[in-house]
């Protein structure tokens, strides 16, 4: 996953088709002292001719219907007109 961010990255910052080099430069820079070379090739061989918004839009329609929706809010902890903290509400 952080080699396919990485790769991301690098098509962000203007690098429309991204090396190994440039993958593992970011992954190194992230923090990571020794990023896995042959996944790295594996990701770039994978995107080699392929258009990284295509492959993004083409992953988003694959997932689309899968519910990802979160948690309902925690509602309001403050009185809207002044500071005083609301009594729970049951």
């Amino acid at each position: 996953m952080e080699n396919a961010a990485a790769y991301a990255l690098c098509v962000l910052g203007g690098k429309a088709s991204p090396t190994a080099d440039d993958v593992k430069a970011v992954v190194t820079a992230a923090g990571k002292e020794a990023p896995d070379e042959e996944s790295i090739t594996k990701l770039i061989k994978e995107m080699e001719g392929k258009a990284f918004a295509e492959v993004v839009a083409a992953g988003m329609e694959k997932i689309k219907d899968i519910p990802m929706g979160g948690g309902g809010g925690g509602g309001m902890d403050k009185c809207p007109d002044d500071d005083r903290r609301r009594a729970a509400i049951p």
